[in-house]
C-alpha cells in the first residue's frame, strides 16, 4: 500500500481539452548548470512508444510531438544507457496536446510544470487526498514500531486494523467527492481506476456514468471500461469465462473440459509468499473432497524466467491437481480475463461453470465445500 499513491501519481491525468491542438510543445529551463548535453523525452505517441532527445543550450531544451492524450511521460538526464529514476535525474508527468513549460529549479524529479491542465488537476487531486495520505503515513510509522515489540495476539492489532480501514474509507469518500464534482477531469477517471478494487460495482457504474462522454471515449476511458466489463463478468452468479492454457507437460487444457464437477480456479505463483502459505489449506480441501465431485485447476502467474521454480513449487507443495500457465507473468491473458489484480485469488464454480464464491481463504474454503458437498 505504501506504493499505491506513487502509482497513482504516475498514472493520473487531467481535464479534457476540447477542439484544441493535437500536438504538444515542451519548453524547459534548467536553472542550475549541468554537464549533460542532452535531455530525453519518453512518451506514448500516436505511432507507438517514442523516445526523443533535445540539445541543452544555455539550460534550455525543447520538444514537440503528437501524444496519446493523458498517458504517462517522463524526461531524463543521462549520459549513456537508461537513467535510474531513483537518482533524481527523471521527472514523471502526464502528457497532453498543450504548450507545456517545465522549470527545473532544484532536484530534477521535483520539477515544476505549467501550461498543462492535466497536471494542474492532478495537483488539485493530490491536495484533496493529502489528509488520508498523511494519516496513512503516520499509521505506518506507529504500526512498524508496534510490530517490533508487540505480541502478535495483542488486542492492539485489531485496533490498528480498524483504524486502517477507517483511513481507507476516508480516502474513498474523498475520491468519490472529487469525481462527483469533476466529471470532465481526467484525474477523475484515473482516481476511479485507482479506487477500482475498493469500490462496489454499483459505485463504479454510477461514477462512470457521471463522467463526461468525451472522457469515457478516450483511450484510457475505453481501457477502463474493458476492466469494468471483465470485473463484471466474473461476479458471483455469472458463467466463468472459458479459456485454454498449457499444463506442465505442454498439453492444452480448457476450462470447459472440466464442467460437470465443482471446480476451484486457483490463481497463484511460485514467488508469491501468501500463495505458498495458502497452499496447505488448498491441499487439505483437495484431499478431503476430490472423491466428492470436486476438482481444482491451478493457474500460475509465473513467467518463462521462473518456470523451473513453478514446477519445483508444485512438487514441494504437493499440488497434485491440474496446473496451467501461459508463462507471461502479470501479462497473463487468463489473469486479465478474470480481472486478477492480486494473488492468491480463487473462484469456486458449480458443475455448470457458474461462479458461486470467490476469494475463499484458509478454513473458509473447507467450510464452503462442506456446505455444498457435506462433511
Amino acid at each position: 500500500m505504501r506504493l499505491a499513491f506513487l502509482a497513482l501519481a504516475l498514472l493520473l491525468s487531467g481535464q479534457l481539452s476540447y477542439g484544441q491542438q493535437d500536438y504538444f510543445t515542451i519548453e524547459g529551463k534548467l536553472t542550475k548548470k549541468t554537464d549533460y548535453k542532452y535531455i530525453y523525452l519518453n512518451y506514448e505517441s500516436t505511432e507507438g512508444f517514442k523516445q526523443d532527445s533535445s540539445l541543452i543550450k544555455n539550460g534550455v531544451f525543447y520538444f514537440k510531438g503528437v501524444p496519446v492524450y493523458g498517458t504517462h511521460a517522463y524526461i531524463q538526464l543521462k549520459h549513456t544507457g537508461a537513467a535510474n529514476p531513483d537518482d533524481g535525474n527523471q521527472f514523471d508527468f502526464s502528457i497532453e496536446p498543450a504548450n507545456i513549460k517545465i522549470h527545473v529549479d532544484g532536484n530534477f524529479n521535483e520539477s515544476r510544470i505549467d501550461g498543462s491542465q492535466i497536471n494542474n488537476d492532478f495537483r488539485e487531486l493530490k491536495q484533496v487526498l493529502k489528509p488520508a495520505e498523511l494519516a496513512r503515513s503516520k499509521w505506518y510509522e506507529r504500526y512498524d514500531q508496534f510490530k517490533m515489540t508487540a505480541n502478535p495476539d495483542s488486542n492492539e492489532l485489531n485496533k490498528f486494523s480498524i483504524e486502517y480501514q477507517k483511513i481507507q474509507q476516508d480516502e474513498r469518500d474523498l475520491g468519490i467527492d472529487y469525481i462527483s464534482k469533476h466529471p470532465r477531469s481526467f484525474a477523475s477517471l484515473m482516481a476511479l481506476e485507482y479506487f477500482l478494487r475498493r469500490f462496489t460495482l454499483r459505485q463504479i457504474e454510477d461514477l462512470w456514468g457521471s463522467l463526461d462522454e468525451a472522457l469515457r471515449q478516450t483511450p484510457l476511458g475505453k481501457k477502463f471500461r474493458t476492466q469494468v466489463d471483465r470485473m463484471n463478468a466474473v461476479q458471483i452468479g455469472k458463467i466463468a469465462p472459458d479459456f485454454s492454457a498449457r499444463d506442465t507437460s505442454g498439453n492444452l487444457v480448457s476450462l470447459s473440459s472440466l464442467k460437470g464437477k465443482y471446480l476451484l480456479l486457483d490463481f497463484w505463483a511460485s514467488w508469491c509468499g501468501p500463495c505458498r502459505e495458502e497452499n496447505p489449506y488448498v491441499v487439505k480441501a483437495y484431499q478431503k473432497f476430490k472423491a466428492k465431485n470436486f476438482e481444482i485447476l491451478g493457474v500460475s502467474l509465473d513467467d518463462e524466467t521462473t518456470k523451473e521454480k513453478w514446477l519445483k513449487a508444485i512438487k514441494e507443495d504437493q499440488l497434485t491437481w491440474l496446473q496451467v500457465a501461459d508463462l507471461k507473468g502479470w501479462q497473463s491473458e487468463v489473469a486479465e480475463l478474470y480481472h486478477v489484480r492480486g494473488i492468491p485469488q480463487n473462484f469456486l464454480l458449480d458443475p455448470n461453470g457458474v461462479i458461486i464464491a470467490t476469494n475463499l481463504r484458509e478454513e473458509e474454503l473447507l467450510k464452503a465445500l462442506e456446505d455444498i458437498l457435506g462433511k
